[in-house]
């Protein structure tokens, strides 16, 4: 596909190979009507996590300390796609709230070792459950044919721009 200006015509190739034409203003409509989705979802998940004092932040990373078990602060900052410094700063809270127990690591003193406490598992299993009553509510409103649209129309715009790392699609 090429993107040209307001109101220009774009082509983009069908899975049948044959070309259609799309308005620039067509592919400006979706791409805001896509924008618009995820901040939705982004809503919707930071006021469900706001209900047991959490952010989004955070809860990713509990999310994730949760599935490693233990996990250094470097690997972590790696794993969720997260700048080292605002993984420190978003550990702090849950460190002092005693849902995480960091300490340094015995293989490699400059590193810091993270694993969750009983009272951090439950924190993360609240998460995982606020988590899952956003999928199911989005999924009482959407057919398999639904589904099956939404990734071919994900897959072609993700062989545009290249696939994110597994980390940042959590």
């Amino acid at each position: 596909m090429v993107c040209q200006g307001a109101g220009q015509t774009l082509r983009a190739r069908g899975p049948s190979t044959s070309v259609s034409l799309v308005t620039s203003r067509d592919a400006q409509a979706f791409y805001e009507r896509l924008t618009a989705l995820l901040r939705s979802l982004r809503a919707v998940r930071a006021q469900a996590y706001a209900t047991f004092e959490v952010g989004t932040a955070q809860a990713k990373l509990l999310r994730h300390i949760g599935r490693e078990s233990r996990i250094s602060q470097a690997d972590l900052a790696r794993a969720t796609d997260t700048a080292p410094t605002l993984t420190g700063r978003a550990l702090e809270p849950l460190v002092e709230r005693g849902w995480v127990r960091r300490k340094r690591s015995e293989e490699d003193r400059r590193q810091y070792v993270l694993e969750l406490s009983a009272a951090g598992q439950r924190v993360r299993d609240r998460v995982e459950a606020a988590r899952e009553g956003i999928i199911e509510q989005m999924a009482t409103v959407l057919d398999k044919r639904d589904f099956e649209d939404f990734d071919r129309i994900a897959g072609k715009i993700l062989a545009v721009f290249g696939e994110p790392d597994d980390s940042s699609a959590r």
